[in-house]
């Protein structure tokens, strides 16, 4: 068979994104690997604090490639709105919590380092980690000043991967495959 030296290039890429796809771990239809159990804020001196629940589960590609060195960030996001009846919601606040899991071969520990505060804790089984990945306890959101006393106002959290800090070449596969971009639909609640 002859192949167009311009055709080459568009049989690689297609071999290449066929390969990716038919990779071991592709996840089947099923309820989302992250989601959010319960969202609710309560106010504390003055700031909204969150308090959630979230229910992480990895891809055994996921799973594997954590164990074999690459680094995992986690990120839970966490917008505000202000509602509003004639026109769209008006934009308050974005807040982003990321959370790196790295494996240690030699310890066989599993360190978590909260980015935001640069807190590590170290946990020795992989179930430990993801429980305490899933609990968000009095997290400060927005300082209560800051919104109309006479508005309603909306919170949306979600839950993902982030696959900006995944290695470059995993990248691809993140974009090609759900089991490399994890991520929950979005958790909605009235904020106060």
């Amino acid at each position: 068979m002859i192949i167009a030296p311009g055709h080459t290039l568009r049989l690689a890429g297609l071999l290449l994104a066929g390969w990716l796809m038919a990779s071991p771990g592709v996840a089947a239809e099923h309820e989302p690997p992250f989601s959010v159990d319960f969202a609710r804020t309560q106010l504390v001196d003055g700031v909204y604090q969150l308090n959630a629940g979230i229910r992480y589960e990895l891809s055994p590609a996921l799973f594997d490639a954590l164990h074999n060195g690459v680094t995992l960030v986690f990120e839970v996001q966490v917008d505000i709105h202000r509602l509003r009846a004639w026109w769209l919601d008006a934009h308050v606040a974005t807040v982003t919590q990321r959370y790196r899991l790295e494996y240690h071969a030699l310890s066989r520990l599993y360190l978590v380092t909260h980015l935001n505060t640069g807190v590590q804790q170290s946990f020795f089984r992989f179930s430990s980690v993801l429980a305490f990945l899933g609990e968000l306890d009095a997290v400060p959101l927005l300082d209560a000043s800051l919104l109309d006393s006479d508005s309603e106002y909306e919170g949306r959290l979600r839950a993902r991967l982030a696959v900006d800090a995944l290695p470059l070449p995993l990248r691809v596969r993140a974009f090609l495959s759900p089991d490399w971009s994890p991520a929950s639909d979005w958790y909605t609640w009235s904020l106060r």
